[in-house]
């Protein structure tokens, strides 16, 4: 995964993480229902990992912009105090 300039990117890739995560499940029931069951756990696997990965990017994305966010403050408050 590359570094990512903002939280909007991070966010971006949460949400289609969390889209494939969706998709899985939802095949994973359709496969329940066939009576494929081994598969049907497989993907409900795969797509938990998925989800997880959405769930890591959106705090990276929080923890990124509260951080720009305390810089940009500070660099506010340095220039206004100095005058």
């Amino acid at each position: 995964m590359q570094d990512q300039g903002n939280g909007t990117d991070l966010r971006e890739q949460a949400m289609e993480e969390l889209q494939q995560s969706t998709t899985m499940l939802q095949v994973a029931g359709k496969l329940l229902d066939q009576g494929n069951v081994e598969e049907a756990k497989r993907l409900r696997d795969e797509a938990r990992a998925h989800r997880n990965v959405s769930v890591w990017l959106m705090a990276k994305a929080n923890t990124l912009e509260q951080s720009l966010r305390r810089h940009l403050g500070g660099t506010y408050h340095q220039h206004h105090t100095a005058h």
